[in-house]
């Protein structure tokens, strides 16, 4: 699938929300947000939260993360979600804390067929990816008090 390269958080969700052919109104009532809300991110004036983020995938739950918050990889998940092998024993950096038990498989190779006839429970996959971002630095504080005034605190 052909998508335009969405460089910020704010494109992309904008991206994501003409691919699902909704208005901004319809968004926002899908994610159960202000209307306003959307309108002030698409507008540059505040930027996405982590809860909208979360609205986002909770709503749309085959939309990658991954690509909505850092633009990495394609818009839905199932394009490039590829299973690999778990290691039989863990690499130097990783330590005895991410040792599979050896005396319990970490994922079953195959759910059990219940007595009743029904099929199977599908087997859940969770994929962690870490990611190296350079660490954030504060550059101002302002502090606002109850007379209406305020303070602001450089980094500088």
């Amino acid at each position: 699938m052909s998508h335009i390269e969405a460089s910020n958080m704010k494109d992309r969700i904008f991206q994501f929300m003409k691919q699902q052919g909704m208005s901004q109104k319809q968004f926002a009532n899908e994610l159960c947000v202000a209307e306003a809300t959307l309108s002030s991110i698409f507008t540059g004036r505040t930027r996405p939260s982590n809860a909208l983020v979360a609205a986002i995938h909770e709503r749309f739950p085959e939309v990658s993360i991954s690509w909505l918050m850092f633009g990495e990889g394609d818009m839905y998940a199932g394009e490039t979600v590829k299973e690999s092998p778990l290691p039989s024993t863990p690499s130097p950096s990783q330590g005895d804390l991410f040792a599979p038990s050896s005396s319990q498989p970490s994922i079953p190779e195959a759910a059990p067929v219940p007595s009743n006839g029904a099929s199977p429970q599908p087997i859940l996959r969770e994929t962690i990816k870490f990611i190296d971002k350079p660490q954030r630095k504060i550059t101002e504080i302002r502090v606002f008090f109850d007379d209406g005034t305020y303070e602001t605190f450089s980094a500088n």
